[in-house]
């Protein structure tokens, strides 16, 4: 068995979500002091359907972290914001897929931290 599923080293490895977003509508930062995990997530958003257009993620961390936040960039793409709003940590780890240990499961959920303070700044 290998540590981390295909998909997390590919998306670590060639993430579709990274970047940063000039003039987001959005933007939250969540940091992980145990581990030195730093993550920030933009949002822009299509004002007319109140739906996010684009999502991005920018930071240093593992490659867990950095999997899930482009996991989660990719599912905001096209969502409302009441949904996103609605959105609960569980749902990243059924999207995530195979279930982090109980040591990893912060990394996993700090990409979702961050979306939550980004929802809360638009």
């Amino acid at each position: 068995m290998t540590l981390y599923r295909e998909e997390i080293i590919e998306r670590y490895r060639y993430p579709r979500h990274r970047g940063v977003l000039d003039h987001p509508h959005g933007q939250g930062e969540a940091v992980n002091s145990f581990c030195g995990d730093d993550i920030v997530i933009f949002l822009k958003l299509d004002p007319e359907k109140k739906q996010v257009r684009e999502a991005r993620f920018s930071g240093e961390g593992c490659a867990l972290m950095q999997a899930s936040a482009d996991i989660l960039c990719e599912y905001a793409v096209g969502k409302t914001l009441e949904i996103l709003q609605n959105f609960q940590a569980e749902e990243l780890l059924l999207l995530y897929g195979e279930p982090p240990t109980p040591s990893r499961i912060k990394c996993v959920l700090l990409p979702y931290e961050a979306l939550k303070m980004a929802l809360r700044t638009i």
